[in-house]
């Protein structure tokens, strides 16, 4: 067999200086051209932007070729119209494996290669082709802990929660995981947390990071003065799974002179800027918003450390970025940022709850700041590793290890069974009735049931709520309210009265309506279930003490029959004291007013949610399930 091979390399993303996935599809293309005799199958969509750099490139280095196709003009027009990439891809992947099947009839490839989308999940279009075949790098599997879940932000909760659940499921013994990677000669991951779920289904993966960089245009930030303040950066999208507001609260929490730039653009920003805000750190956070990666570039020598304690990267390419300039990397223990700062080029904090994460990094700060030697040290080390794990180069000359080690299955693969798209009649039954999609249409509706019995729940403290605690708490400050109003009324009624008998009437009335008060205030006490209403209460309370002494003074001239002093001390203090009490006692009513009416509205909100929700899960459950059974 000679050592120059025919390849096919399956690229959707691949076009040059794009950054991210299209960049990772382009390079790995370029190195392996120099080795072999490669075919790059990408997007018609690409086409433009590859053919100016092919251009730019001929006669500088062997090149690859490059074969276009797209989706029919319905799932273009779909994928525009909704940005459903990740759908049209799967689509795309179907056909490109006919397009594969039909390129292989007329070249005969060695090897086969999946480089993009790197994410593990989705289908491609290399595997049964009667060729040795090579998967990845992927990654993807990776999935945040619980407790670091973007629980205040929303909008970032639920597709997290998908994600894992998602990663659950695929990766598991029973779906379609195994049997991808046994369909597959060679298996590359980029992840530890990806290699280990590959090992613990009996399956053997090589781990060898997706991205890299050309070193040489890399400045690197040696010689540059060590000043104060430390000066800490950020790079990338600002998304909650980056991690920035763990890199905040750890700010604030390390309470060195450092200032921490943060570089990109994204949902999370205005939550970044007010929780930045909340902490008082205006004066030491910057946000320089997305600027073009050439500014980019030239940011990471004017800076000491690099931080990115992102939840579950698979690649990260600002942190090999900013190492390739000098800079060690404060990260988390997790995804592709573990594999590139090895130890002394960085700090690695481990996942384990919010608070020691948080507490991990604030530390990492603190180290840097005691130490600036050890900025350098590690900075230098930084480099290092990514001249020898991360050079494209070299690269290179692994990945074509891998390519002739694969390529010796080429016999074993011709002289088994192909198996295409078209099949049998029982393959179209598959196809129309999956399994797969039938079990993951049932999790689906045992998720929409478990929701509507949570929702339920939600439905029925809230109403036990009102009825055992509002409702008493209203009627209570209400009797207080008035009975305090009816005893003021016979106090006045008292200092007027001419004879004993009347006095000694209203003398009883009064006794009636302060017990009437004290009942109700005492049943009131025992419902307090907020510190809004423990408050209210203690000041009803103070302004009821200081009334009842007062009009215990207005008694006392009564009795002694000086009805005349006693009208006066009612107008010139009592009066007011009772408004300032009357005043307490109708702020503590409204704000039980005002509870009772939020815990209406939370249920009437429920009972919406949880009919637009079962209503669009039931219209959604079996095209989902068929879908991704569609996919297995």
């Amino acid at each position: 067999m000679p050592t120059k091979l025919k390849v096919l390399i399956s690229a959707y993303a691949c076009e040059p200086n794009k950054g991210s996935e299209p960049e990772v599809g382009w390079q790995w293309a370029l190195q392996m051209a120099k080795y072999h005799d490669v075919t790059v199958l990408t997007r018609t969509n690409n086409r433009a932007t590859i053919e100016k750099e092919v251009a730019l490139l001929e006669g500088k280095q062997p090149l690859p070729k490059f074969f276009y196709h797209d989706e029919a003009p319905f799932f273009l027009w779909l994928k525009k119209r909704f940005n459903a990439v990740r759908f049209y891809y799967v689509f795309w992947q179907i056909s490109a494996a006919r397009v594969i099947e039909q390129l292989n009839a007329q070249h005969d490839f060695d090897v086969l290669h999946h480089v993009t989308f790197a994410g593990f999940r989705y289908r491609t279009a290399i595997w049964n082709q009667g060729v040795p075949s090579v998967w990845g790098p992927v990654g993807g599997v990776e999935s945040i802990p619980w407790d670091l879940l973007p629980w205040k932000h929303p909008q970032s909760l639920l597709p997290e929660l998908a994600r894992n659940v998602n990663n659950f499921i695929q990766s598991a013994p029973f779906h379609v995981l195994p049997k991808r990677a046994q369909e597959t000669t060679v298996t590359l991951v980029s992840t530890e947390e990806m290699e280990r779920a590959f090992h613990h289904l009996g399956l053997e993966a090589l781990l060898m990071p997706t991205i890299g960089l050309h070193i040489k245009p890399m400045l690197p930030r040696h010689g540059r003065p060590l000043t104060e303040p430390l000066r800490f950066l950020f790079v990338g999208n600002v998304i909650t799974l980056k991690g920035i507001d763990l890199s905040l609260h750890a700010l604030k929490e390390a309470r060195i002179n450092a200032v921490f730039t943060i570089v990109g653009d994204g949902p999370f920003l205005a939550t970044a800027k007010r929780m930045a805000a909340q902490l008082g750190l205006e004066k030491q956070v910057i946000f320089r918003g997305r600027v073009p990666r050439s500014e980019a570039l030239n940011l990471y020598p004017e800076h000491d450390v690099f931080l990115f304690p992102s939840l579950h990267d698979t690649g990260g390419y600002a942190v090999i970025e900013a190492m390739a300039c000098g800079l060690p990397v404060v990260c988390l223990d997790c995804g592709g940022p573990r594999v590139a700062v090895k130890d002394g080029a960085g700090v690695r904090v481990p996942l384990i709850s919010r608070k020691q994460v948080i507490s991990g990094i604030a530390e990492a700060m603190r180290g840097y700041a005691r130490d600036r030697e050890m900025v350098v040290r590690h900075g230098l080390k930084a480099r290092e590793v990514i001249v020898e794990h991360y050079d494209w180069e070299k690269k290179g000359e692994h990945l074509n290890e891998v390519y002739l080690a694969a390529a010796k299955e080429k016999a074993s693969f011709q002289s088994a069974k192909k198996t295409t798209f078209t099949g049998t009649l029982r393959n179209i039954f598959n196809r129309m009735f999956p399994v797969r999609g039938l079990a993951v249409s049932a999790l689906i509706l045992f998720i929409v049931g478990a929701a509507g019995f949570l929702s339920l729940n939600y439905l029925k403290r809230d109403a036990s709520a009102i009825v055992e605690k509002t409702l008493p708490e209203l009627s209570s400050a209400g009797a207080a309210n008035s009975s305090l109003a009816e005893s003021f009324n016979r106090t006045l009624l008292l200092a007027m009265a001419e004879t004993p008998e009347e006095r000694a009437g209203y003398r009883k009335e009064l006794d009636n309506f302060n017990q009437q008060t004290e009942k109700s205030l005492e049943l009131y006490r025992r419902k307090i279930s907020t510190r809004e209403q423990e408050e209210l209460y203690d000041r009803l309370m103070a302004q009821r003490k200081k009334y009842v002494a007062l009009r215990e003074r207005v008694l006392q001239l009564v009795d002694a029959k000086k009805s005349t002093e006693a009208l006066a001390l009612c107008k010139s203090t009592v009066w007011p004291a009772y408004l300032d009490y009357k005043s307490a006692a109708e702020k503590m009513l409204n704000a039980n007013t005002q509870e009772g009416r939020a815990r209406g509205d939370t249920i009437l909100k429920i009972c919406t949610i949880t009919q637009y929700a079962v209503a669009g899960a039931g219209i959604l459950l079996f095209a989902i399930g068929f879908t991704i059974g569609l996919l297995k």
